[in-house]
């Protein structure tokens, strides 16, 4: 790097630690304690009780050593609970009752395993469109991709897609930094590839990128036939192997075998759906493309950065490859992004940030258009930073305020003001049984067992578990008691048992309970004590 380049980064680096804390007041919110985290987002309570098992001790190094490497939640892959785990060891040092700390250990976790590798990615993919040449443009892209809303709603939750990007980010630095030479950085983006798709599988997103590469290493001479096929013969190698590095418990037989079965439920998950059969993004039409909009950019942008992509390859030789990275590389992306029948906001993240770059390749116009180019990226970057502004201010108040405005945890107050005083009363020195949905908000009380089934409650549940109470939430009783939805299921015998318990809740029919209470959320369910005729 020149003097003006490093000027750039230190500036890049000022602002990217600012834009850093001002994600702490937020990350803040929503985790009181650990049952609050299913309220907000469910998938942070289904990973929590794993990742502080990880960096417990045990009664021998060996347990030690078991705690922490089988973390038994085996829908993501190692490294992200690895890094969370690493990132927690400081918190142990200097807090000594660190896990009662839920808010803080939360926090933690989704500014060092979220926020921090988004801002790195950021500055990833500004260093390939800018070369950090321009203070200001460089800025300009920085800033505007940290502004997308998806990415900023993505900085508030502790999740691995930040940390999948980063690794995606890296296979594009170092592919870049090589050249085309096929030497150390080649097989630099291997591993990180190999991370990548240990990660979340995003590093199979490069699968056309590499035979392309070594296919134009061919044609430019740099590489026989022979040496072609043992290049890309070595990267799937190296991936295979830092991919099994990344995730050691594929060499244990029972851990392996309960991987892969996780594994094949999430493919199932993500291919059709999870309680009933999904339609891909490209089958969602107009609704997927209002969402687009709302929480990525409008589509004039994406015709913007599309048309920068294509506008690459009329530039340097290294302008070229950065553009054949993409394009190869956006190609498998969106191909399966788009067809893929479970389509939650974060998925298309590894598409959108890494096509937004792109825009910034207007700055690379022939020299007599350059400062046209400039103008013309400065002004529709900054129309577009101020329309990610304008999404962005209420997102981020929703975010600060959403514990009081929660309809779960409103919905839980009167619950505890209404209903618990009696029912303890009645139960007497009984432990209270609590069956609720997902998203119930009942924070964890003496004399009191809570029971969450993933798979969604049955009367076969509540009759073995035999709850005094009962929460329901109302969006779940509308869905699942649904004449039509056993034509949607997934599984529909096991649908059919979920659709039997909910109608008959929504018609207030549960056997042995009454309604006690109910509001636009949720719906209270107390058991009714048999009579001595009965």
């Amino acid at each position: 790097m020149d003097k003006a380049q490093k000027k750039t980064l230190w500036f890049l680096i000022a602002v990217g630690l600012v834009y850093f804390c001002l994600m702490i007041p937020v990350n803040l919110t929503g985790a009181k304690n650990a049952e609050m985290l299913s309220v907000f987002e469910i998938d942070e309570f289904a990973q929590y009780e794993h990742v502080l098992r990880m960096v417990t001790p045990g009664s021998s190094i060996y347990q030690s050593l078991r705690n922490f490497f089988v973390y038994l939640h085996y829908f993501y892959g190692f490294p992200f609970y690895f890094f969370s785990a690493l990132s927690l060891l400081p918190l142990k040092l200097f807090s000594p009752d660190w896990p009662a700390n839920t808010q803080l250990i939360i926090c933690w976790l989704r500014q060092f395993i979220n926020v921090l590798p988004m801002i790195l990615s950021a500055g990833i993919f500004t260093w390939l469109m800018t070369r950090f040449k321009k203070c200001i443009l460089s800025l300009a892209l920085f800033l505007l991709l940290l502004t997308v809303p998806a990415v900023l709603i993505n900085n508030f939750w502790w999740h691995p897609d930040s940390l999948s990007l980063f690794f995606i980010g890296l296979v594009f630095y170092f592919l870049d930094r090589d050249d085309l030479r096929f030497g150390k950085n080649f097989y630099l983006a291997a591993a990180a590839c190999g991370y990548a798709t240990g990660i979340k599988y995003h590093g199979l997103f490069f699968g056309l990128t590499i035979p392309v590469l070594l296919l134009w290493g061919l044609r430019l001479k740099r590489l026989s036939v022979r040496q072609m096929l043992g290049k890309g013969f070595v990267f799937i190698l190296i991936m295979a192997l830092f991919f099994v590095l990344s995730n050691p418990l594929l060499l244990l037989p029972q851990e392996r075998a309960e991987i892969i079965r996780t594994q094949q439920l999430q493919f199932e998950q993500t291919g059709f759906g999870t309680f009933t059969v999904n339609r891909s993004m490209l089958q969602n039409g107009s609704a997927a493309v209002a969402v687009t909009r709302e929480n990525y950019a409008e589509i004039w942008f994406f015709v913007l950065a599309l048309g920068g992509l294509i506008f690459g390859f009329q530039g340097s030789r290294q302008q070229r490859l950065v553009s054949v990275l993409m394009l190869t590389y956006l190609t498998v992306a969106l191909g399966v992004t788009l067809n893929a029948a479970t389509s939650r906001l974060h998925y298309f993240l590894p598409v959108a940030v890494p096509l937004f770059a792109n825009a910034a390749a207007l700055f690379h116009m022939p020299r007599k258009r350059m400062r046209r180019g400039q103008l013309m990226f400065l002004t529709l970057a900054l129309m577009q930073f101020g329309r990610n502004l304008a999404a962005d201010v209420p997102i981020y108040q929703d975010q600060l305020n959403r514990e009081s405005t929660s309809a779960s945890i409103q919905f839980y107050s009167v619950i505890e003001r209404e209903i618990l005083p009696d029912l303890r009363a009645g139960i007497g020195d009984k432990i209270l049984r609590v069956s609720k949905d997902w998203k119930i908000y009942f924070p964890q009380q003496e004399q009191t067992a809570v029971q969450m089934d993933w798979d969604m409650l049955t009367l076969a549940a509540i009759e073995e578990w035999n709850p005094d109470l009962i929460l329901l939430e109302n969006e779940n009783v509308e869905l699942f008691s649904e004449p039509d939805i056993l034509t949607e299921a997934v599984n529909p015998e096991k649908m059919e048992k979920i659709q039997q318990f909910y109608t008959l809740a929504a018609e207030n029919q549960l056997l042995g309970y009454s309604l006690a209470s109910q509001n636009r959320f949720g719906s209270a369910y107390i058991r009714i004590e048999k009579s001595s005729n009965e």
